[in-house]
């Protein structure tokens, strides 16, 4: 009993002192990942059937109403939020929805119904933000080298709308949010929604669609929950919809301007997206899943080549695709799982382009491992997680013949076609480390229900595909030119989740960021050539906290 109290009061001391800074957020894709442990925890009853590959707030409230096991409630849940997050230097944010990579304090309120008359299905739950947006450094990029910024934005920039910073007033706004309206049945449901949705079975990163921007506007057609047939299970979801182009322009194009026939003009017409995914759990191997998801996008009022208009199913619609194929095999009675995704950019991923003599492969790869403790019904939950989206083939990044005229523009997220690449109001729909990048994290936590004390660690490495082809040189001695100029974060975070009181359930972290070279630069200060610069290398704190309330949540 007295350990039981200590650990109690350490956790709540814990919290008390952190909680002035910021908090990591809960929003309900994350809050799915304890129904997904609760499954690995050797689910006996077999009520949580969910392949776990299609998450967002319609997917965690569905669950949830089937684990309470009545769905007669007019008021299925209510919920309260505030989030709160402080960068000190650097515009650090992933996975957190319509929050902005931003220096300085914002915050997030929301509040949500989630309503069911009869076969009617309405979650009101709207979103205001309040972002500080300090400025930022001043970026000149590589001044050794004259058309660095040139190269950046002929490859990357003019592809793709992937800020570090947006505008340089605070911003405040108001969206829908994680809202919908459709009707629902045993099975299916439908309707028109604005949530945040999560396709594959990653963790930390996923390839096609995940919760790093904001949600977008969309008619959905999805399964409640597995529909099971005499050779599996089938889970499916499908949208149609519009994305948002940002208002604003990348802070860095003044540096580019400087050169009048350099300056790129992005085709600002609306943009259109569809997509749908389809899980498989075939009856033969249990707790065994596989998936497909495609998506595209395309302007509005696209043109063939010949200047025709073209609709919505036409062969000849100039679009982006991204696609990939997945799995997840839960083992419950070891507490496990694997998982994993590859897909391919800018093509469908039908399973013989993985065998072609030319293609650019990106994957997510992942285990979790959950050990059960004896100490107040607990449990203790690592994960390790690895994703790649750097191009494999020096032929795909480098203009033949041309090793100096920098790269090709076609890293994964970017398009020739539609000008702002996979975003949504200037950020990455898919993975958030972005195009050309690799990330390693593992995190470790000791977890009791909403319950959790955890560290996290992970490197990311940003955009090698630009690296070497800004980097690149034929001539030098050791074939590659410099290797001390990656774009590397080292980033370690601690975090703390408690559910004090039912149905209250409070989160904090606080994250340390280590950006070596950081934008790829490296300025001498006279160190060895591969130890870290005062000059160039960055630091950045990062506080998180968020509040939230859940009625008529499950607590198990």
């Amino acid at each position: 009993m007295v350990v039981k109290k200590l650990l109690i009061f350490t956790i709540l001391l814990f919290c008390y002192l952190i909680s002035y800074a910021q908090n990591s957020f809960y929003d309900d894709i994350h809050l799915m990942d304890y129904q997904r442990a609760r499954q690995l925890l050797n689910d006996s009853n077999g009520v949580i059937t969910n392949s776990f590959l299609i998450r967002s707030t319609s997917s965690f409230q569905f669950l949830q109403s089937k684990l309470k096991g009545t769905t007669k409630d007019i008021v299925q849940s209510i919920s309260l939020n505030f989030d709160q997050q402080n960068n000190s230097l650097l515009p650090i944010s992933f996975n957190d929805g319509n929050m902005y990579p931003a220096r300085g304090w914002q915050e997030r309120y929301s509040y949500g119904v989630n309503l069911k008359l009869s076969i009617f299905d309405i979650n009101y739950q709207p979103e205001k933000l309040t972002v500080q947006n300090l400025t930022q450094e001043y970026y000149r990029g590589n001044t050794g080298d004259g058309n660095f910024n040139y190269k950046y934005f002929n490859m990357v920039a003019n592809y793709i709308d992937n800020f570090r910073q947006y505008g340089y007033s605070r911003i405040e706004e108001t969206t829908l949010g994680q809202s919908r309206a459709g009707i629902k049945f045993k099975y299916i449901a439908a309707g028109v929604s604005n949530e945040n949705i999560w396709w594959g079975p990653g963790k930390r990163n996923s390839l096609v669609f995940t919760n790093n921007a904001a949600g977008f506007q969309h008619y959905y057609l999805k399964t409640v929950e597995p529909i099971k047939t005499y050779i599996g299970s089938f889970e499916l979801a499908g949208v149609i919809g519009k994305l948002d182009t940002t208002k604003y322009t990348d802070i860095d194009q003044d540096l580019l301007n400087a050169c009048p026939q350099c300056k790129f003009f992005k085709n600002l017409d609306e943009r259109e997206v569809d997509g749908i995914t389809i899980n498989y759990q075939p009856i033969w191997v249990p707790n065994f899943y596989i998936g497909y998801a495609y998506a595209r996008q395309f302007y509005r009022h696209a043109t063939n080549a010949l200047g025709d208009t073209v609709n919505f199913f036409s062969k000849d619609l100039p679009k982006q695709e991204v696609g990939s194929l997945f799995f997840r095999f839960a083992m419950p009675e070891d507490h496990a799982e694997f998982y994993g995704e590859m897909g391919m950019p800018n093509e469908a991923p039908w399973p013989w382009k993985f065998f072609k003599e030319r293609m650019r492969p990106g994957f997510v790869f992942g285990a979790t491992k959950l050990v059960p403790l004896k100490l107040f019904d607990s449990y203790l939950s690592l994960n390790i997680e690895f994703t790649q989206l750097q191009l494999t083939n020096p032929r795909d990044i480098l203009y033949e013949g041309y090793p100096f005229a920098g790269g090709k523009p076609n890293s994964w997220y970017e398009s020739t076609i539609v000008n702002q690449g996979w975003s949504n109001n200037g950020q990455l729909m898919g993975s958030s480390i972005g195009p050309g990048s690799n990330n390693q994290s593992i995190s470790l936590s000791w977890n009791k229900g909403y319950n959790k004390i955890g560290v996290f660690v992970e490197r990311s490495v940003f955009n090698n595909d630009f690296y070497y082809a800004t980097y690149y040189n034929p001539f030098a001695s050791n074939g590659y030119g410099y290797y001390n100029r990656y774009w590397v974060d080292l980033t370690q975070r601690l975090e703390l989740q408690l559910m004090p009181i039912r149905n209250i359930l409070l989160s904090a972290s606080f994250t340390n960021t280590h950006a070596l070279n950081y934008r790829w630069i490296r300025i001498e200060d006279g160190s060895a050539y591969d130890e870290p610069s005062i000059y160039s290398d960055k630091y950045n704190n990062q506080f998180q906290m968020s509040i939230k309330y859940l009625l008529h949540a499950v607590i198990k």
